[in-house]
């Protein structure tokens, strides 16, 4: 699984032999975008291993506001935290795209990890990810202003297998201003102010309601 320090994850490399053995052990799951398929207080029923989409994992205030976690692609776990310690849900959990996901009962998940190093090591290897994420995310919040972190956002989801007009980079994901409100702790209001300003200053581009970032504002992020 790739990561960036970001809580926008990639999608890990394929390893055949994880999946099969993750697929042979759980059960299916089919997700339409925007399924809400767990919310806070509820019980998991096990751990869950993305085998294909997106999914964003969303902390919720007393208020109902909700601030997003971290988004996991293709290839990460979750749902350990709460099998290992015997507790329900403490996210809002919800596909983006169309998503499958494998669920590993509680005892088979024990099980693999005690039997397999395989699949032992990847749960080890996300669970160390999603610490050094959440520890970018708290320096994020303490340091970063919300146009910062906007800007870091754009950057990260960048699209850079093409350049657009010799310039621009699409986006993995396009957000709603809502979306980066969430993402960003912010208000819909200082989204769009901020979105005219980073238009302004050439570090993006709007086209047909879509965000593209210039490729050589961001060339030291990269």
């Amino acid at each position: 699984m790739e990561f960036t320090f970001s809580n926008f994850t990639l999608p890990s490399e394929s390893n055949e032999e994880l999946d099969r053995l993750i697929e042979a052990n759980s059960t299916v799951y089919h997700l339409a975008p925007k399924t809400t398929f767990c919310d806070i207080g509820e019980d998991l029923g096990g751990v869950y291993y993305i085998s294909k989409g997106r999914t964003s994992h969303y902390i919720v205030g007393r208020d109902g506001g909700e601030k997003l976690l971290y988004t996991l692609s293709t290839g990460w776990f979750f749902g350990e935290p709460a099998t290992f310690l015997d507790q329900p849900s403490t996210l809002r959990s919800r596909a983006d795209m169309y998503t499958t996901l494998y669920r590993l009962e509680y005892q088979d998940f024990h099980r693999l990890v005690d039997t397999s190093p395989l699949f032992r090591n990847a749960v080890l290897q996300d669970n160390s990810k999603k610490m050094l994420i959440m520890r970018h995310e708290i320096e994020n919040i303490t340091f970063c202003s919300y146009k910062e972190r906007l800007m870091k956002l754009f950057y990260v989801a960048a699209d850079r297998s093409e350049l657009v007009d010799g310039m621009w980079y699409n986006q993995r994901v396009q957000y709603t201003q809502n979306d980066l409100s969430i993402i960003i702790g912010s208000s819909r209001i200082t989204v769009s102010k901020l979105l005219g300003e980073l238009c302004e200053e050439g570090v993006i581009r709007i086209l047909n309601r879509r965000v593209q970032v210039n490729a050589k504002v961001g060339s030291e992020m990269w």
